[in-house]
């Protein structure tokens, strides 16, 4: 563990876990998901393996707290890894516009998911509304913001 990543390591997720928590009372408070997929995404191979391990330990708690399935969002997050980043990254660099198209797989794959756990074992889904391309919007937003300016934290 480098003591470049201890401070994240302890305030990032409190931050997180208040920034949702607070996201009950304003609810035009994005999620936040697509940031914590960039930040998943850029330490999945990397030596600290714990900084993904703490963004799922976020995520979970975003599903707890929305009650929503558990542990669909984490499937997610692999599955537009492996399908969807890993391919589009062998063909080309990453740029602006690939990180916007990962936010939207990222967000397209959990209603998808959603929607199937629904079929398969009759889970109640959330209810989707144009909110969430409001918070796709700030997503992404914030998903280039992070992938231009914060990428070397």
């Amino acid at each position: 563990m480098t003591k470049k990543y201890l401070p994240y390591m302890i305030i990032a997720p409190i931050c997180y876990m208040i920034y949702i928590s607070i996201s009950d009372i304003y609810p035009l408070m994005p999620h936040l998901i697509g940031v914590l997929f960039l930040i998943f995404h850029k330490h999945y191979d990397d030596e600290q393996f714990y900084i993904p391990i703490i963004v799922l330990v976020c995520l979970f708690f975003y599903e707890f707290d929305k009650s929503l399935i558990v542990g669909i969002m984490a499937c997610v997050f692999f599955i537009t890894r492996l399908f969807v980043v890993k391919q589009l990254e062998s063909l080309m660099n990453t740029n602006s516009f690939f990180v916007v198209l990962y936010i939207i797989a990222v967000y397209l794959l959990y209603m998808v998911g959603a929607i199937l756990c629904n079929i398969l074992f009759k889970v109640e889904i959330p209810q989707y509304s144009t909110i969430y391309i409001y918070y796709l919007l700030i997503d992404c937003g914030l998903g280039l913001f992070y992938h231009f300016f914060a990428k070397d934290l």
